[in-house]
């Protein structure tokens, strides 16, 4: 069960995907994980808890922590109507305006909290991690700067880093037949 304490929209999201990955093992003996940005983070935190579960991991576009560097980037994704039109567009479409930009404004006030706090989102957990892990990271990633799959890499033992120069936050879309091959691959 999810506590009903935890508040923030991101820890509450996070909290609840790891209670549905616990559920949802009961049923698997092993699980490889794919998680994208904050998917790659509750990866890490089932990683961490339940590393008997996990076959292999791979993750992109996430943190293990929040910096200043890291608030003024969601602070400049705060506001959904200064978005382009291209990712805007199908978001409100999907889930109305008023409910995505609300979503996003609670996005990043959650976000944020994890500045103040000395393991961050899931610094702490990284050493726990034992399953082979890829990480992977776009290098033009304008929400994610490079320094957070580094320090993944050096924090999750014999974790392998994969750089992709022209990759941005989404680069499993904009490059999906690399991204997939290398992620097949690695889950062989």
């Amino acid at each position: 069960m999810v506590s009903t304490c935890i508040t923030s929209g991101p820890e509450r999201a996070i909290m609840q995907s790891c209670c549905f990955l616990e559920c949802w093992m009961l049923k698997f003996k092993k699980v490889s994980l794919l998680g994208w940005s904050d998917g790659g983070i509750t990866a890490l935190i089932a990683a961490a808890k339940h590393p008997s579960y996990i076959h292999k991991m791979v993750i992109w576009g996430a943190n293990a922590y929040v910096t200043e560097e890291d608030e003024m980037i969601y602070q400049g994704i705060r506001d959904v109507s200064k978005w382009s039109e291209k990712i805007r567009k199908p978001l409100e479409t999907l889930y109305g305006y008023d409910y995505f930009a609300k979503t996003c404004e609670k996005w990043v006030d959650g976000i944020k909290q994890f500045k103040h706090l000395p393991d961050g989102i899931c610094r702490h957990l990284l050493p726990l991690v034992q399953c082979p892990t890829l990480i992977v990271h776009g290098e033009k990633d304008p929400m994610i700067p490079r320094f957070h799959a580094d320090f993944i890499h050096e924090h999750v033992r014999g974790s392998r880093l994969h750089l992709m120069p022209e990759g941005k936050h989404n680069l499993h879309l904009r490059f999906a037949k690399e991204f997939n091959e290398l992620a097949e691959d690695f889950l062989q």
